[in-house]
């Protein structure tokens, strides 16, 4: 998603289904930010095992999609956030290597939340204990899981969903179209209603969730209340939302500028 941290003496590397990988001290430093816990260190770090595991997974989606093409690819975990390389293919295999990152993501918290429903009894009791070391982690793997992994669908740039959407318009979108622009204005308008949303959520008197409870009303108990509960900060899409907005816009203005 952004670009990869210069490299320091205390980064760590390992090798993983044979695909190097690279974390940045900024990641870590990042990852506690999102979820620190002054009043308990030890959900602190917790919380930063199930950030690394998630983005982790996510970037190894991408990468061995992008192997599978028989390209090399690294991660580099850096900011809260990682980067595969890959080596630029058909709008097809793009596509899919774009898409294959998010859905590794998704299916890995299906496995936590699967293991969750096997091993225990009324799963919306256990999860109301969020002290509890267990509880806090299915938390963040469920929650990191779904909507870090949802959020990078949304037709952004550079988020996978904005790569995706390229993609899309170069298989079928209409020829003789500057494509690179067409996104960028989608990228800016997703991004700009969803940066509205959290500013809307985050001043109203009523507490709005981000994600409209609606949404859940078709799925049974006890799966419409867990993810429910899963609600992103709202404070927290308005400035990621607000800074990938200024992004597309700034793209945006260089891209009608070098035409001048």
């Amino acid at each position: 998603m952004i670009g990869a941290g210069n490299e320091t003496e205390f980064d760590l590397r390992f090798r993983l289904f044979d695909v190097p990988v690279r974390v940045h001290p900024l990641f870590w430093l990042s990852s506690a930010m999102v979820t620190w816990r002054g009043d308990n260190i030890a959900l602190t770090l917790i919380g930063i095992v199930c950030v690394f595991v998630s983005v982790l997974v996510h970037e190894l989606g991408h990468a061995l999609m992008a192997r599978r093409y028989g390209f090399p690819s690294e991660i580099v975990l850096v900011f809260l956030f990682g980067l595969a390389t890959s080596t630029r293919m058909t709008p097809g295999r793009n596509l899919r290597i774009s898409a294959a990152g998010p859905l590794a993501g998704l299916a890995l918290a299906a496995i936590v939340y699967i293991v969750l429903l096997i091993t225990v009894q009324d799963p919306l009791d256990f999860l109301r204990d969020y002290d509890s070391p267990k509880v806090f982690a299915v938390h963040m793997m469920l929650f990191f899981g779904v909507f870090g992994n949802l959020v990078n669908f949304v037709p952004c740039l550079p988020l996978d969903g904005g790569n995706i959407t390229v993609n899309l318009f170069e298989l079928y979108g209409p020829r003789r179209r500057n494509i690179k622009e067409i996104v960028l204005q989608i990228s800016v308008v997703s991004s700009a209603l969803l940066a509205v949303r959290g500013a809307w959520c985050l001043n109203s008197a009523l507490q709005v969730p981000f994600i409209p409870y609606g949404l859940f009303t078709w799925l049974p108990e006890p799966h419409s209340t867990i993810l429910k509960n899963l609600q992103p900060d709202p404070k927290g899409m308005m400035i990621l939302f607000g800074i990938l907005c200024a992004f597309g816009i700034n793209n945006l203005n260089k891209l009608k500028q070098w035409r001048m």
